[in-house]
C-alpha cells in the first residue's frame, strides 16, 4: 500500500509491506533517506508494563519522534509488531514546517489505519 498526504510544497509518502501478521512501514518526504528505525510491538512486559519499542536514531537526524509515534500507534491500533524507517529532508525548513509535517505524518498514520482495518474484499489489490 501506498499513501501521500501534501501541504503546500511538504509531501510525505508511507510505503507500507506486509510481513505476515507484521508491518514494514517506509515514510520518506523531500529528499528521502533513513533517518531512524522504530519497532513496536503491541504485547506488553512484565517488568515494565509497557509496549516492546525500539528506536535507532541516526547522528544528525531528528525523524526519531516521528517514527517512535508512528509505530506505537500502528502497533497498537493493529495489534501487531511494526517496524518504521523514516527519512525526511526538506530544504530551509521551518519550525511550523516541522509541525506540519508531524500533522502529516499523524493524518498517514490514521488513513493507514483505516485501509488496513477493511475486510480484505473492500480492498484493492494494492493493499
Amino acid at each position: 500500500m501506498r499513501l501521500t498526504a501534501r501541504h503546500g510544497r511538504l509531501a510525505l509518502t508511507l510505503r507500507v509491506l506486509h510481513l505476515g501478521r507484521d508491518l514494514q512501514v517506509i515514510c520518506s518526504g523531500g529528499q528521502a533517506h533513513i533517518g531512524a528505525v522504530a519497532v513496536a510491538s503491541p504485547q506488553s512486559t512484565r517488568e515494565t508494563g509497557n509496549h516492546v519499542q525500539n528506536l535507532i536514531s541516526l547522528p544528525g537526524h531528528r525523524e526519531d519522534i516521528l517514527a517512535a509515534r508512528m509505530a506505537r500507534h500502528l502497533a497498537d491500533a493493529l495489534g501487531c509488531t511494526v517496524c518504521v524507517s523514516a527519512g525526511i529532508h526538506f530544504e530551509c525548513i521551518t519550525k511550523e514546517e516541522i509541525e506540519r509535517v508531524l500533522n502529516l505524518a499523524a493524518t498517514l498514520t490514521g488513513r493507514c489505519i483505516t485501509r488496513l482495518r477493511q475486510p480484505a474484499k473492500d480492498c484493492h489489490v494494492d493493499c
